[in-house]
């Protein structure tokens, strides 16, 4: 879209403050995936699971400080392909981590609808199935999309509400447990369910926290809000760091209370593990609480990660390389959020809920490949460290993070299970063919026209 003369480009709104930055992160990462995940953990780790929640919160905290300095130097929506375009001015390294990042954001959002699906028609059994799988995931996708576009003040006070019900729900479960605390040795690796025992403690551990990693992931969400942020150079990396560390207190206190009310083996088991905590801990306690938390941790973690898609389409639109089109960065001049954005991020989701009733090999298959642009973006800031020309780091961290950030994610990619890596491998060739068309329709050309900030050069 063009400007009319005299007038300034509209950008977005610069509402948020470092708590509510921080409250987003916090909601983002206490998702779904803490009410199914802790039990498979237990039974993979037996009662280290906490072990596994520390390894993986290291890693989480060494890839979100990674984040926290790039963000520093690069304060602009766009998030990881943002960071990669800056420091790597490559097209297909910058492509690769927008169609990676833009699945997970998708895909996640995709599965939150399908969550809030199947709990709103809970107590209605008798409902037809197309209400289940279209009808109400639908709708939901339309009230987040409606959200998002009208301002990310609205966002802001849904996402908070939502996150006092999901963090209130697990200290509940800390609270109702912790009288069990000490019943049991928590380096107890024999204890895993059947199939683990055996495998050495120390790759049960990474097993675990490869597993336990994605339940950490939130960081790119608040990167990718840097436009709408206050002192985002600040504020951002603060919000990171405060909402990372955090998450891993909660974690490890919920693994340590579940492995001491449950066998880890019957953990591993059920299908609702946190659930069957609570009916143990504490007899008598009404359930059906825990049946309505998860439907509004969903809604969290759907929301902010449309938000995430939709501010990544309109920081890479903007950035000339040919891979999204300019249409995508229009703001609409009273709410001042990337309206198109929003609208094409609903679409594609809703299009997922079309083809695909269960799209979880394809997210394990992306969460997967997440690890790869983390790897990317450790490895950029090892770059750009090196680089004296490139922009001052109001946050900087020392080399030694990013360095080990390598390592770390490496670690746990190594530990992936088949059938996630097999779903990476699909979805890396068809981010290949889609690589390809585009270039073919927009030209050789991957070099940039960035007028937002200065490219350092190469080094």
């Amino acid at each position: 879209m063009t400007t009319p003369p005299g007038q300034q480009p509209q950008g977005l709104e610069r509402a948020l403050g470092l708590t509510a930055l921080t409250i987003f992160g916090i909601g983002d990462i206490l998702g779904t995936g803490v009410y199914g995940l802790m039990g498979r953990i237990a039974g993979m780790t037996g009662t280290a699971a906490w072990v596994s929640c520390v390894i993986a919160g290291i890693t989480a905290s060494l890839t979100g400080l990674t984040y926290a300095e790039l963000a520093s130097r690069y304060p602009k929506a766009g998030g990881a392909a943002h960071f990669c375009h800056m420091v790597y001015d490559n097209a297909f390294v910058t492509f690769f981590v927008t169609f990676f990042v833009g699945l997970s954001g998708v895909f996640s959002t995709a599965t939150g609808a399908r969550i809030i699906g199947n709990y709103a028609l809970a107590l209605f059994p008798d409902a037809p199935p197309i209400a289940r799988d279209h009808l109400v995931p639908f709708v939901f996708v339309f009230l987040l999309g409606a959200i998002a576009m009208r301002g990310i003040v609205l966002s802001s006070a849904a996402n908070a509400v939502c996150t006092v019900i999901e963090v209130s729900g697990l200290l509940l479960i800390i609270a109702l447990g912790a009288r069990f605390i000490g019943s049991v040795n928590y380096l107890d690796f024999a204890s895993a369910a059947a199939p683990y025992q055996g495998t050495p403690a120390a790759l049960l551990a990474v097993s675990g926290a490869s597993l336990a990693f994605y339940a950490f992931i939130g960081f790119e969400d608040l990167a990718n809000l840097s436009e709408e942020v206050v002192h985002p150079e600040r504020n951002v990396p603060l919000g990171i760091c405060l909402s990372v560390v955090a998450t891993i207190l909660v974690y490890c206190l919920v693994a340590l209370v579940a492995v001491s009310v449950m066998a880890p083996a019957a953990l591993g088991e059920s299908q609702s593990p946190l659930i069957d905590v609570v009916r143990k801990a504490a007899p008598g306690f009404p359930l059906w609480i825990y049946t309505v938390i998860p439907v509004f941790a969903a809604f969290n973690t759907a929301l902010l990660n449309l938000l995430m898609t939709s501010r990544l389409l309109y920081g890479m639109s903007r950035r000339g390389l040919g891979v999204l089109p300019p249409l995508l960065s229009y703001v609409h001049p009273v709410w001042r959020t990337p309206v198109v954005g929003v609208g094409v991020a609903a679409t594609v989701i809703c299009v997922l809920l079309l083809c695909f009733r269960d799209i979880k090999t394809l997210a394990s298959g992306t969460s997967t490949l997440l690890l790869a642009v983390f790897i990317l973006l450790h490895i950029a800031l090892i770059r750009i460290k090196r680089n004296p020309a490139a922009p001052r780091a109001a946050f900087p961290v020392p080399l030694a993070i990013p360095v080990l950030g390598v390592a770390s994610c490496a670690g746990l990619l190594m530990r992936q299970d088949t059938t996630a890596l097999r779903a990476a491998a699909v979805l890396g060739l068809a981010a290949l063919v889609v690589y390809a068309v585009q270039r073919i329709i927009h030209g050789k050309s991957g070099r940039t026209r960035d007028g937002d900030a200065r490219r350092p050069p190469r080094d």
